[in-house]
């Protein structure tokens, strides 16, 4: 169901090059206006998308207490990250370094905490046809190489002689993006034939 909402998300995003390239002439209304960018979206959309992993996640921890924390967490992190944008006034103007590492943190600490959970079953035997196995994988490394260079890019750009960063930050993004979706087509594929594993 999520990756149908990023379906949703990416298709709707695509609104703000549209404009831009068409010159306008698709979407007039967003001419000059906060909307203009669609920087504001792919910011709401990486805390929903930090939140429904992490949820996701420790949704096979059996520890109740830990549950507990990680839920908590995870509301803590919905309500704190909107209130930096809003505090801030960020949200149509730049990425919060704030909100991107918490919720690499808070992910990473769900990944982890559902592998430790994974060491200490027998599932660990059938790791191959378990799907969340992959999605943590697909997940994980990608965060983990896309946040640092989302960091650094806001002391980098093109108009600053700085061609030579913006060039690796797209092409970690491209990378990190067909890494991502290759497990995951990968993980569907796999555990779509022996389903009574894949969760």
């Amino acid at each position: 169901m999520f990756l149908w909402f990023t379906v949703f998300v990416e298709i709707f995003g695509s609104y703000s090059p549209i404009g831009y390239f068409s010159e306008y002439r698709y979407f007039p209304f967003i001419q000059d206006t906060v909307f203009q960018n669609n920087l504001w979206w792919y910011n709401l959309f990486a805390i929903s998308n930090f939140a429904f992993f992490t949820y996701y996640f420790i949704s096979f921890l059996k520890n109740k207490t830990l549950r507990s924390i990680a839920h908590v967490s995870i509301v803590l992190y919905l309500f704190i990250s909107l209130g930096v944008y809003i505090i801030t006034g960020s949200l149509f103007s730049s990425t919060s370094n704030f909100v991107m590492i918490i919720g690499t943190l808070l992910l990473l600490m769900s990944v982890l905490s559902f592998y430790f959970e994974l060491l200490r079953s027998d599932l660990l035997l059938q790791l191959k046809r378990l799907l969340p196995f992959y999605i943590s994988v697909g997940v994980l490394i990608f965060n983990l190489c896309v946040t640092p260079v989302d960091i650094l890019s806001d002391y980098f750009s093109a108009t600053h002689g700085n061609a030579l960063f913006v060039k690796l930050h797209i092409t970690v993004l491209l990378f990190a993006n067909l890494f991502l979706y290759t497990i995951f087509i990968l993980g569907f594929l796999i555990c779509s034939r022996t389903r009574k594993f894949s969760y």
